[in-house]
Order: structure tokens, then sequence, then C-alpha cells
């Protein structure tokens, strides 16, 4: 799933960002791309699940596409 975190600013953030979603599948792949503002999730979490982890770390995510 793509998502967009237009509060992303900084690699500190794509940490907390990647540490959120790996804490509740740690074989899940996290690709962030900071200057767009936008990750990549390849997990077996539904995208609400994600959504709530990342929300959880301070951020405000929103699906793509």
């Amino acid at each position: 799933m793509e998502l967009e975190i237009l509060d992303m600013s900084c690699g500190g953030c794509a940490n907390a960002i990647t540490r959120a979603v790996t804490g509740l599948d740690p074989a899940a792949r996290v690709d962030v791309d900071v200057p767009v503002k936008i990750v990549t999730v390849t997990s077996t979490l539904s995208p609400a699940r994600v959504i709530e982890a990342i929300e959880a770390a301070g951020f405000h995510p929103s699906l793509k596409g």
C-alpha cells in the first residue's frame, strides 16, 4: 500500500514510521521517500491497521490511489 504522509519531514520521522509498522509486523517492508512524503508498505496487516500504527506514532497518513 502507498501512503502519503504530509507531516513527515526528516529521517527521524521516517525511522519513527518504520518502527511503528515493523513493531506490529516485523516482516513488513517499509520504503520511505521523505522528499515526496510517500511511504510504501508491504505487509500482511490491513491498511487500517497500518494507518492506526502510524497515527499512534504522531503522523497523519492517507492512502494514495
